[in-house]
């Protein structure tokens, strides 16, 4: 794998890990009122469906290449995002239509 190719997949897998956190977020604020058995089958879909657009990405990026710190930094990007959170307002960043649903 040449290093342009790499640096590229280190990128997608942080911002995947960025997205990761945001999209985990809006799941769990849009089945908060599901029933508890629902809840897990609704969580167990999605995790697969993340997992398989990662997959999906890194198959059309780099030939289905994945390594270990690929997915250290889609952590670091999860971790990331947890971070920026608490000093970062999105409420004014964030158009209001979105923020709305998010911050219900």
């Amino acid at each position: 794998m040449d290093e342009v190719t790499q640096l590229l997949s280190f990128l997608v897998s942080f911002l995947f890990g960025f997205g990761f956190h945001f999209l985990t977020q809006f799941h769990f604020k849009v089945t908060e009122t599901y029933p508890m058995f629902l809840k897990y089958v609704t969580t167990l879909l999605f995790i697969l469906n993340i997992v398989l657009i990662y997959l999906l990405s890194m198959y059309y990026l780099n030939c289905g290449v994945i390594h270990i710190y690929f997915v250290f930094f889609v952590f670091l990007g999860f971790l990331f995002y947890g971070f920026l959170q608490k000093y970062v307002n999105f409420k004014n960043i964030l158009p209001k239509k979105i923020a709305k649903y998010i911050y219900k």
